[in-house]
């Protein structure tokens, strides 16, 4: 009986140990969200959803300003980045320490 436990906990902790050096699949990028704007203040607002728990991030090309939100369990996010139309918005998001590819998209008319 002593002998099965023992082995018992040398394979439990091999797989663990193999679990541990597995490679972290990637995360996809982030789809185009739903721009609105820009309003009279020169805000467009971004809505989507990415995976949740997230930290999601845009920033504007021209201006080099970089604006972000944590997300909640369902990954929706919604918030507001200085841009006019025809500026080029980057967007990524980060889980833990991995981040996703991010996406460029032009502010619509």
């Amino acid at each position: 009986m002593r002998r099965f436990s023992r082995r018992g906990w040398l394979i439990g902790l091999s797989l663990a140990a193999t679990a541990c050096l597995s490679p972290t699949l990637p995360l996809p990028p982030p789809s185009k969200p739903v721009v609105e704007g820009p309003d009279q203040q020169g805000m467009v607002t971004l809505d989507g959803y990415v995976e949740g728990e997230a930290t999601v991030f845009a920033a504007n090309m021209r201006t080099g300003e970089i604006r972000g939100q944590f997300t909640g369990p369902d990954g929706h996010y919604r918030f507001a980045i200085a841009a006019v139309v025809g500026d080029e918005l980057e967007l990524w998001y980060q889980v833990g320490t991995t981040t996703s590819p991010g996406i460029v998209f032009k502010v619509p008319k």
